[in-house]
């Protein structure tokens, strides 16, 4: 049987956060949550997840900031990363995929669209 795969999710929006680890554990992914991304950090530091799922604007240190953090960071910088945004212009599309996101989903997004785009980046072992 395959390992399932790990997710860390960072969401400073609570119920977002709790509605989309229930949608992740339903579809049979662990999951790891922060609601910062100084906790997101540490957490993607010390348990190495499969992908980031990551909330744009954040109280304090924003999603580009985390991006630029995880990038930097030997033991991280591989790990896929999605942006998780209500920004939705194109610009600001363009603006995660240049810092070097995957890709940049536009809230509200259904669960179907956003666990089509995580498998995306997946590689099952």
């Amino acid at each position: 049987m395959q390992e399932k795969k790990t997710i860390l999710v960072v969401e400073d929006e609570l119920l977002l956060l709790q509605n989309i680890v229930s949608i992740l554990e339903f579809n049979g992914f662990n999951t790891l949550k922060a609601s910062n991304a100084m906790d997101a950090i540490s957490l993607a530091k010390n348990n190495i997840p499969h992908l980031i799922l990551s909330d744009v604007m954040m109280e304090k240190v924003d999603g580009f900031e985390l991006l630029r953090m995880i990038k930097d960071n030997e033991s991280t910088k591989n790990i896929p990363f999605i942006f998780l945004s209500a920004l939705a212009d194109i610009a600001d599309k363009n603006k995660g995929i240049s810092a070097g996101a995957n890709d940049y989903l536009t809230k509200p997004f259904s669960g179907k669209e956003l666990i089509k785009t995580i498998n995306q980046y997946l590689v099952n072992d």
